[in-house]
């Protein structure tokens, strides 16, 4: 029954009683909705004619893929920030992923994977309530995502309560190991625990022994861990300046951008390092724009040093935008980035990560995966989960999350194999026996009994400012 039914019942019960009528609806459009969201300082919609935080729930999860999947489909969640995130190209992946994998079902008699795509864009609150929209109301198994650490604790309480497991593809932060509950939280992205040594490795010896070192570090748990990740690497970097500032998405959007411009404001007021530390995540190019001059005419010019969440298409969209002056400015600036993600396994001799290029290019022409720091991640991520869920039989959570458990022996010689020609055959390996590990795009996929990805490569990156890509090369 609707609120609008119900309030009517309501009514009919009050008329019958000789009593009063009052009229429970609240709104029929979002604009409806204006007054109350004034007095009480935040964003509500519309949904189901009563006035709500976050986008409405019927809005949320709109996307099915694909689109004709059958009724009798395993649903896969998929938390995604398309709009203002860097999320389009991980989608992509996992649906390329999810495309070979049901090639292989429907071969073997089975019911396909279908994924349930949720945009969480518009509001802060839009990530929790469509994690609960595909767990209550789709039934599903796991969900992929979402991307960043500080999402995955927006939604971790929730996760522990439902026992439907997640797997993230770029949710790196050490505190999500300390999370409760285990065979809920999988990441086919190494912690920072190993990326911040590798991040501090980076940091040129001079600048460390000359005090001249600094950082620019996101207020989230993301940043957080990071930056602690790289002191713990070595006793000697002392940070000075050292500043945070907020992110934030849909309507949490402009109080973020204010605190990242207070922050740089901060920033430009004291003397530059040699070395700038910078972690950040959704807003890179922001705050690469507003690096623009900030040490730039010292000799030699302060090295910008950034993390994973910087290696994304949005910076290198800073090259084209603009006057002439300003992009030749930005091409200056960009030319001093370096960087380090988690890296990808090229020299895997067969060739899986080169078939993961050509795959995604045959089917999305013109697109570059590798602009994107985490796209091999998630189509290694959908595909641990989709064997999980092959080769568990009677497909409940429980039952995915034990499936994956199967694949904890980073050190063993028995590899099941990402791709369309191995999935049928890494099914059947995996429901027969544990102690194996996933030979995917990223190198050697293997979960501890929490759910983190035992062992990672990495890369150091920096941008081509000519022909705005970036070079990588793998470091450890």
């Amino acid at each position: 029954m609707t609120k609008n039914l119900l309030g009517l019942s309501l009514c009919a019960v009050a008329l019958l009683g000789a009593a009063g009528c009052k009229d429970l609806t609240e709104c029929a459009v979002d604009a409806d909705c204006q007054d109350r969201a004034s007095a009480l300082g935040q964003a509500l919609f519309c949904s189901e004619n009563m006035c709500v935080v976050g986008s409405p729930r019927g809005s949320l999860c709109a996307e099915v893929y694909p689109a004709n999947s059958p009724s009798d489909a395993t649903v896969v969640g998929v938390l995604v920030n398309t709009v203002t995130g860097s999320d389009l190209l991980r989608l992509q992946a996992a649906k390329l992923a999810i495309d070979e994998m049901n090639m292989g079902l429907s071969a073997a008699g089975k019911p396909p994977i279908a994924l349930h795509v949720c945009e969480t864009s518009a509001t802060g609150a839009d990530m929790l309530k469509s994690y609960q929209v595909l767990v209550n109301d789709r039934n599903a198994m796991a969900v992929l995502g979402p991307s960043g650490s500080g999402n995955v604790s927006l939604i971790s309480a929730e996760v522990i309560h439902a026992g439907v497991p997640i797997m993230s593809w770029s949710a790196s932060s050490r505190t999500i190991s300390d999370l409760p509950g285990t065979g809920l939280f999988f990441r086919t992205a190494p912690s920072d625990l190993l990326q911040g040594p590798v991040l501090a490795k980076q940091i040129a010896p001079a600048a460390i022994s000359a005090n001249s070192v600094g950082m620019f570090v996101v207020d989230d748990s993301y940043g957080t861990g990071m930056r602690q990740a790289v002191l713990g690497a070595n006793s000697m970097i002392a940070p000075k300046p050292s500043l945070t500032y907020k992110e934030g998405v849909g309507t949490d959007e402009a109080a973020a951008v204010k605190s990242l411009s207070d922050s740089l404001t901060s920033l430009k007021a004291q003397a530059a390092p040699q070395v700038l530390v910078t972690i950040s995540n959704l807003f890179s190019d922001k705050v690469l724009t507003g690096l623009v001059t900030y040490g730039i005419s010292t000799t030699p010019p302060t090295q910008i040093l950034m993390s994973d969440g910087a290696k994304s298409s949005k910076v290198l969209d800073l090259l084209s935008q603009g006057t002439a002056a300003e992009q030749t400015a930005m091409k200056t600036n960009l030319a001093r980035v370096v960087g380090t993600a988690p890296g990808v396994d090229k020299a895997n001799a067969n060739g899986i990560y080169n078939g993961f290029l050509a795959s995604f290019g045959a089917r999305w022409p013109g697109v570059d995966p590798r602009t994107s720091a985490f796209s091999a991640y998630a189509y290694d991520a959908a595909y641990a989960v989709g064997i999980a869920i092959c080769s568990a039989g009677e497909v409940t959570p429980t039952r995915v999350s034990e499936f994956l458990l199967h694949l904890n022996n980073f050190q063993s010689a028995d590899k099941v194999q990402v791709g369309q020609s191995s999935f049928l055959n890494a099914c059947n390996r995996v429901a027969a026996s544990a102690g194996l590990a996933l030979q995917g795009a990223t190198g050697v996929v293997s979960f501890t009994a929490h759910g983190d990805r035992e062992q990672g490569l990495y890369e150091r990156w920096t941008i081509d400012t000519t022909n705005k890509t970036f070079l990588s090369t793998n470091v450890n």
